[in-house]
């Protein structure tokens, strides 16, 4: 809104000007005038370069009002970019702070499982090697009766079988009775 209204001063200060200077060079008599008005009589070549300061002036006045209001814009322009950047900035930040804290998070729950790990190895392992124990206690008690078995091999007595026993006495006792 400034911006315009520095054009809108420039506008009518180069109106002025190019009025006074049109004004003036009708005259033709080195006086400069303004609305009908003798502003003042210089004479003619002093008359010439104020009209010529005048233009300048004018000239001056849009460069200004020009970049003044570029100058806002751009300002308008480079806060927003500025708000973006800002935002994005700090959006990476609390991604990033997210993104620690959950990597905290992580690594605690990581430890945990590990130790509970641990704890099961450790336990695996102690079982195995009980196991480890008993398979050698068993293998030595098998060996121990192996060789008992060997040295008593000799000395065994081979009994009967007691199916086959009864099994025998009944046929003998149908063949002596073959009326019951």
């Amino acid at each position: 809104m400034a911006g315009y209204f520095a054009m809108l001063l420039a506008a009518a200060w180069t109106a002025c000007v190019v009025e006074t200077i049109i004004e003036s060079t009708r005259a033709f008599g080195g006086t400069i005038l303004f609305l009908g008005r003798p502003l003042i009589a210089p004479g003619i070549r002093p008359g010439i370069l104020i009209l010529c300061g005048l233009a300048a002036s004018a000239g001056l006045a849009w460069t200004i009002a020009v970049a003044f209001a570029r100058g806002r814009r751009m300002k308008r322009r480079m806060a927003a970019a500025l708000d973006t950047q800002y935002e994005e900035v700090t959006t990476k930040a609390a991604g990033d702070a997210a993104r620690a804290g959950l990597l905290t998070w992580r690594i605690g729950e990581l430890q945990t499982e590990v130790n509970e790990l641990v704890a099961k190895r450790d336990r695996v392992q102690s079982e195995m090697e009980l196991a480890q124990r008993r398979t050698s206690e068993l293998r030595a008690l098998s060996d121990d009766y192996r060789r008992s078995l060997t040295e008593l091999q000799d000395q065994l007595i081979t009994l009967p079988d007691i199916d086959d026993e009864l099994a025998r006495r009944r046929a003998e006792r149908q063949t002596a009775d073959p009326v019951s």
